[in-house]
């Protein structure tokens, strides 16, 4: 029993302790209850005095073995680390193929963008978690481009398989470098046959993933001001555009984005657009719409405006307006996309402001 006791001491105190010197993990042991006078029977139970046991010996020598591993464990996970983050930078290996689809694991489910714990984003999105492959350094996904998702929904009346097959934009932060992983942000639609199968993945299932997809070639600094007007989930390529921008310092395109949602708790990932606007004010500026006004709020209200569109977007003919959103608030800002999903004619509020063609892009 003593051992046993003894065993899990000296297994916390090395993990705990694992990168201090010696003294310190002297101090820890001297201090653990299994190893003071009373820990056996009782602070008040009389100790025989005898010689340093076999067990003594056998916890102290089993101290530095512990602490020996986990050290070894972390400097060989940390170079492991280093090694990617070098293949990463130097000789990038991409986990798409433009010309299959490949399945991806799901690795956890409801968490917040460049964040690790598990949390909301509101009442209907989730960030869904995906492992990239063994061997490879990243997606392999140009700023701007998305993927496409696929999954058999049963078989059809003629018995064919019933393949369902829908497109997404990853969220794979450039700035955090290799992380081994990558996140679709997906809204849940009571009848969306590819968000309900997404949303019914559990950790260890997979998802199969081709790409990438490209849609606006984006190059460092090419445009001075780039305006965002994004509702809903459309939000993702924007958000994909904008950590591309904020994650090189030699970047020096300005940013503004007007987000509209149906209400304050329906603004997905608000706290890290907020976040970003704070800590990178000189760059980028973030305003809210929503449908629904709530006490206290202090933002648009509404459907887009004109008005906000010229407070934040640039001018006709100096910089580029991109746009994504549901078909309905499409129609009303920039007008529809062309037969085949071209960018077709601007339409809507930029074309009654003067936007041409080559001031908008539609994803």
């Amino acid at each position: 029993m003593l051992a046993r006791v003894a065993s899990a001491s000296v297994l916390r105190a090395s993990l705990r302790l694992s990168a201090a010197p010696a003294a310190g993990v002297a101090r820890a042991l001297a201090t653990s209850p299994q190893f003071s006078a009373g820990a056996v029977g009782g602070a008040d139970a009389p100790q025989p005095k005898q010689g340093k046991g076999p067990l003594f010996w056998a916890g102290l020598i089993g101290v530095p073995t512990l602490i020996g591993g986990a050290m070894f464990y972390t400097n060989s996970r940390n170079s492991e680390l280093r090694e990617k983050q070098v293949a990463w930078k130097s000789n990038p290996v991409p986990a798409l193929d433009p010309t299959a689809f490949r399945p991806f694991t799901l690795k956890e489910a409801n968490l917040a963008v460049g964040q690790r714990q598990v949390i909301p984003v509101n009442h209907n999105m989730k960030i869904f978690r995906f492992a990239l492959p063994e061997g490879t350094t990243h997606l392999g996904l140009p700023t701007a481009s998305c993927v496409v998702t696929k999954f058999q929904d049963g078989v059809k009346p003629d018995g064919k398989p019933n393949i369902v097959i829908r497109p997404y934009t990853p969220i794979e932060d450039p700035g955090l470098g290799y992380t081994g992983t990558f996140d679709l942000l997906i809204k849940k639609y009571p009848t969306g046959v590819m968000s309900s199968h997404i949303f019914s993945l559990k950790p260890g299932d997979t998802l199969d993933i081709k790409g990438p997809i490209p849609k606006f070639e984006y190059k460092a600094s090419e445009v001075p001001h780039i305006g965002m007007i994004a509702g809903g989930s459309g939000i993702t390529p924007m958000l994909q555009v904008i950590q591309r921008v904020l994650s090189n310092p030699a970047d020096k395109t300005l940013l503004s984005l007007v987000f509209a949602n149906v209400s304050e708790a329906d603004i997905p990932l608000r706290d890290y657009f907020d976040k970003l606007a704070k800590e990178h004010g000189d760059q980028i500026r973030v305003y809210h719409t929503i449908s629904k006004e709530a006490p206290g709020w202090t933002q648009g209200v509404g459907h887009v405006t004109a008005d906000m569109l010229k407070k934040f977007m640039p001018a006709p003919g100096e910089g580029k307006v991109f746009f994504c959103g549901p078909p309905g608030m499409m129609e009303f800002v920039s007008g529809p996309k062309g037969p085949k999903m071209t960018q077709g004619e601007v339409g809507g509020l930029l074309k009654q402001m003067g936007y041409t063609e080559n001031d908008v892009y539609k994803f």
